[in-house]
């Protein structure tokens, strides 16, 4: 940001101000490259395939986090006071809760969750290798923050253990970072709404500050109650009830849309054809493949360097490149070329077929299992998804079972008791025994083997699918 300026006009929180100690540590870590990085990969992956306006990144998702994560410490101050025992320990860790907010997401590869998904797993890992984004965003917080958190006399292995949804350290802290309600759920619900225009994920976030406490919440294992984030059963019940709610409607309406997936399933047979012309080599990676790139399409375990190297700008680029080996003699390039086209074009996605009941979703796999081995295997994709739209954060089971504690909002009564929300709240109740679960199967009409085989097992009829219990691809 070179000369950073006291303030950041954001269009979700409004003004960010970056003064005093505090706003000089957040600009230096906006700084760095490897922040900046985030500037070129969008929050919401190929979600602006369907919903034109989400072209929004990881950068600014993740200074609102800082700023949501600020507000919530100066309400819990201006509740609690500073020489209460409430708010001594966040106090205390302050800077490190800030700091993780602002870094938890510097670990994404391009277009964010696809491509970890679509990157087959490195074959011979190192110890301590990286296995998704967040342990990348963990050894990159190690390995580049080090010195300007230092500098800030902000302890690096805090931030680390705020990020990390495994360790359990700094409970309340780490509810600002890693909870049912935290500040990185709270910003995204309201940035993506925002920005998509759905309104689904929006919520009343002034009157959730104002109901935000702190309480002691029994922890197995831990002997007496520990210090957790917790709301106002007086005042929050309705709001609480409001932001599980649009959590739930932005799951079905945005991020597990089936025009968004349905492009993310190209994807991920863009690069497994990839991965399959490439062999094991890099020197076989189609031409224009960054040497990252090939190196994780071969299976191969990359630098920091290289992976930081990989963003959406230089995976597009990639892309288009590869759009253009049409006048390649080898039918599996020319067909990856075809495939890049449909994508960086937005042509015609795979069509969809919506799995109802288990039978129809175990043939599924049966399906695509059979197809393994098989250049039909890029022509297909099974889709699964589940999710509960409360009590869903899974974390490392551990021998006490202490984890059950962060799969719950608590409310702090009073006489200063707590219990868990939905006690309280029979919408809780009734959600907390919702799943979510969708199951797609999609295909690429083009391929006439693939069709083939489809109509063979009664999976479309004249070229749609099977209508009875199944919905065909609607488009936008």
């Amino acid at each position: 940001m070179g000369d950073a300026p006291e303030v950041i006009r954001d269009p979700v929180h409004n003004l960010i101000p970056l003064t005093g100690q505090e706003g000089a540590m957040i600009a230096e870590l906006i700084d760095r490259p490897e922040f900046q990085r985030l500037r070129r990969i969008r929050q919401l992956g190929l979600g602006f395939f369907t919903y034109p306006g989400a072209e929004h990144s990881r950068w600014v998702h993740s200074l609102g986090v800082c700023h949501v994560a600020r507000r919530m410490l100066d309400a819990l101050q201006t509740r609690h006071g500073d020489g209460r025992a409430e708010y001594a320990e966040v106090a205390s860790l302050r800077r490190e809760i800030l700091a993780a907010g602002l870094l938890h997401d510097v670990g994404h590869g391009p277009f964010s969750h696809v491509f970890e998904r679509a990157i087959p797993p490195v074959k011979s890992p190192p110890d301590g290798y990286p296995k998704n984004h967040e342990d990348w965003s963990l050894r990159i917080v190690r390995e580049r923050f080090d010195g300007v958190l230092t500098t800030h006399k902000v302890r690096p292995d805090v931030v680390v253990g705020l990020i990390d949804k495994t360790n359990r350290q700094h409970l309340l802290a780490k509810d600002f970072i890693n909870s049912q309600l935290d500040a990185d759920r709270i910003d995204y619900l309201l940035r993506d709404s925002r920005a998509t225009g759905t309104r689904y994920g929006d919520f009343d976030l002034d009157w959730l500050l104002h109901s935000l406490r702190v309480g002691k919440v029994r922890v197995k294992g831990r002997g007496e109650g520990v210090w957790r984030l917790c709301f106002s059963s007086r005042k929050a019940i309705h709001v609480i009830e409001e932001y599980i709610q649009a959590r739930e409607f932005m799951y079905l309406q945005v991020y597990v849309h089936k025009t968004t997936r349905a492009y993310e399933a190209l994807l991920k047979n863009i690069l497994g054809l990839a991965a399959a012309i490439t062999a094991g080599d890099p020197s076989n990676a189609p031409i224009g493949c960054p040497e990252p790139l090939t190196k994780m399409l071969a299976q191969q375990p990359v630098s920091t360097d290289e992976y930081l190297s990989l963003d959406d700008f230089r995976l597009w680029c990639c892309l288009a490149d590869w759009s253009r080996l049409e006048s390649d003699s080898k039918p599996r390039l020319q067909r990856l070329a075809a495939m890049c086209r449909r994508l960086v074009n937005r042509e015609q996605p795979y069509q969809t077929i919506d799995l109802h009941g288990r039978e129809r979703q175990d043939k599924a796999l049966e399906l695509v299992t059979k197809l393994r081995g098989t250049d039909r295997e890029f022509s297909c994709c099974r889709d699964a998804f589940t999710d509960l739209a409360y009590r869903n954060a899974l974390y490392r089971k551990s021998k006490e079972g202490e984890e059950e504690e962060d799969r719950v909002i608590h409310f702090l009564d009073e006489d200063g008791g707590t219990h868990a929300a939905e006690s309280e709240s029979d919408v809780l109740r009734a959600i907390s025994n919702i799943e979510t679960a969708i199951y797609r199967l999609y295909y690429d009409e083009t391929d006439a083997e693939l069709m083939k085989q489809l109509r063979s097992e009664e999976w479309v009829k004249d070229g749609k699918p099977e209508q009875e219990g199944w919905v065909g691809h609607e488009g936008l």
